[in-house]
């Protein structure tokens, strides 16, 4: 494979910032379900919690010594168990994701195998689907180096087409994927039928989402061009009007209205929410935005 034909994700270069990622893969863990509870099952790793007295019939195995050489007294070390968490990456692939300079697809495959990657470092289990206008191409959670080369060759395959359904899709996702997680959705949100019944479809079947709105910045910006046609890339529609200043004015508020009301959206359905325009490097919105949300600390 030629590194010039290869996609982003997989050339040295990125290669490298994942190696970055190492660095903060066990602080940067996903919230929820792990490490925050007792868990009664028995998880991939222990977490040290507190101290006890030793107790006759105690393990020994678990007495702190160093604490016994210096005060000749016997106290226990007590562990939580940290409990499996899967990660969901959902990718929306339809045809207005190919749009931009770099292309959104091209951008949501970067965050996606980077998020990935820190899934599988966390001990997590991680598995993938991408949509349209229904569920596309799945990949089933796994865990360890051969899920992230899975990863890896399962994103680099992904090519974008069709119109948006995120209802369906959800649909079909939550039917493949019946376990409860994290769902990290990353999308433009371009629906037709609207984006407020997918988002809603995650939420009733109790997963915890975290959504990544990736936007193009030319597709924010408009000049009075004067007469012009339009084509919607996935309906494939084409419109014609005279675009003029006060129109032009108009596109940018109905465009922070649309901003503003998935925001509020998901704020108050307690849904984690970032935008972010595909100028923004990759690597400054996971290791910087990222923090900023709840799903994530």
């Amino acid at each position: 494979m030629e590194a010039e034909s290869a996609p982003t994700f997989l050339q040295p270069e990125f290669l490298k910032k994942l190696e970055r990622l190492r660095l903060i893969a066990k602080r940067l863990s996903w919230s929820g379900a792990k490490g925050e509870h007792p868990s009664p099952r028995k998880g991939f790793s222990l977490e040290f919690s507190d101290y006890r007295k030793y107790h006759q019939g105690d393990d020994f195995r678990y007495v702190d010594w160093n604490i016994y050489r210096r005060l000749e007294r016997l106290f226990l070390k007590l562990f939580t168990a940290e409990e499996e968490m899967n990660v969901y990456l959902f990718l929306d692939t339809s045809r207005s994701m190919a749009e931009g300079s770099p292309p959104k697809i091209e951008y949501a495959k970067s965050v996606a195998a980077a998020l990935g990657y820190i899934g599988v470092k966390n001990l997590d289990r991680v598995g993938a689907a991408a949509f349209s206008f229904d569920l596309i191409s799945p990949l089933a959670l796994g865990r360890g180096r051969k899920q992230i080369l899975t990863l890896f060759t399962f994103l680099w395959n992904l090519s974008c087409q069709g119109e948006t359904d995120l209802e369906t899709s959800v649909k079909s996702f939550s039917s493949l994927f019946p376990r409860p997680g994290l769902v990290v959705l990353l999308s433009d949100l371009f629906d037709p039928r609207g984006w407020r019944a997918g988002l809603e479809g995650l939420l009733k079947k109790k997963y915890q989402p975290l959504v990544i709105h990736i936007f193009d910045k030319a597709e924010t910006r408009l000049d009075p061009w004067g007469d012009v046609s339009l084509l919607d890339v996935e309906s494939e529609r084409e419109r014609r009007f005279f675009l003029d200043d006060d129109l032009v004015q108009r596109f940018h508020e109905e465009l922070q209205n649309y901003f503003e009301e998935i925001e509020s959206f998901c704020l108050s359905r307690q849904i984690d929410y970032l935008r972010t325009s595909t100028a923004t490097p990759f690597e400054d919105f996971v290791l910087l935005t990222l923090r900023q949300v709840r799903s994530v600390r």
